[in-house]
């Protein structure tokens, strides 16, 4: 019997050579991305049991619409992969007043998870979050700025809101400890994701990352066994072995911070308390 994930960011990179992965083991796979034509193409890529449905993470209707889509034709997730996400972004606000970066990696994760969670539970599914290396550079934070500028930087938010994506899953799977469904994390360490596309990519940007880059088999081998293993905790996270860059998979404590309670239940209140949805 196949099982069904959804896969969110999976038109291109890690999220759709993640998904080609769960085709070939006859897995469904639902494509929840922004851009129709990509998704669309991303679809017919990957063939009949790929199905691409529009998900804005950044808006709250199109978050609320996609899970309104799934309940109508899939009772039952096997696996949620929040994989979808900004880098490196500059100082900008969604339509919600949220900074974009928060809006889409940590919020937009934070919503699709808890209002999927009646689908996960009749399968005793699963819920991945991808986090970052750049979790390890994160530090103490302000919530009362995260939607101003002081203080912001593009990559110093970007640090942060894998922190936030992490504690998140951690939070999570502590509040669903009596439930049916598990949760993990993992990250595909620093990796050539344009190796992954329906398209051609005919000019590459490089940047210093692009001289110590994994092949995209390294990278999406760690997400695999996130959704695979089976006694998977967001306790630590999913990896790379050397350095979190090379080698196969293996587990790594996450940045300390994570692991302090109290930090915790401070972002999982002020989330709850700005999304209005709590569990």
């Amino acid at each position: 019997m196949s099982k069904t994930a959804i896969i969110t960011g999976g038109n291109k990179g890690i999220g759709l050579a993640v998904a080609k992965d769960l085709i070939s083991k006859n897995y469904k796979v639902i494509i929840g991305c922004r851009d129709t034509s990509k998704g669309k193409m991303a679809e017919e890529y990957l063939g009949n049991n790929a199905h691409f449905l529009e998900l804005d993470l950044s808006k709250s209707a199109s978050v609320l619409q996609f899970v309104k889509q799934i309940n109508t034709h899939f009772s039952e997730i096997d696996v949620l992969y929040n994989n979808a996400g900004l880098i490196y972004r500059d100082f900008e606000l969604t339509e919600e007043g949220y900074e974009s970066m928060i809006s889409v990696n940590y919020f937009g994760a934070y919503r699709l998870a808890l209002m999927l969670l009646e689908n996960l539970h009749r399968s005793s599914g699963r819920i991945v979050q991808v986090t970052s290396l750049s979790m390890y550079l994160a530090r103490e934070f302000n919530l009362d700025l995260l939607h101003s500028k002081t203080g912001f930087s593009p990559s110093s938010r970007y640090n942060l809101t894998n922190l936030f994506r992490s504690m998140f899953a951690l939070e999570l799977e502590n509040k669903l400890k009596k439930t049916s469904i598990s949760v993990a994390t993992a990250h595909p360490g620093v990796t050539k994701s344009r190796q992954s596309r329906p398209y051609e990519v005919k000019k590459i940007k490089k940047s210093f990352y692009t001289y110590f880059s994994t092949n995209i088999q390294t990278g999406i081998a760690p997400i695999i066994q996130a959704i695979e293993a089976d006694n998977a905790s967001a306790e630590r996270v999913y990896a790379p072995k050397i350095f979190g860059f090379y080698g196969q998979p293996a587990t790594m404590q996450h940045n300390k911070l994570v692991y302090n309670e109290e930090l915790r239940n401070k972002l999982w209140t002020f989330t709850a308390n700005e999304l209005n949805l709590d569990l």
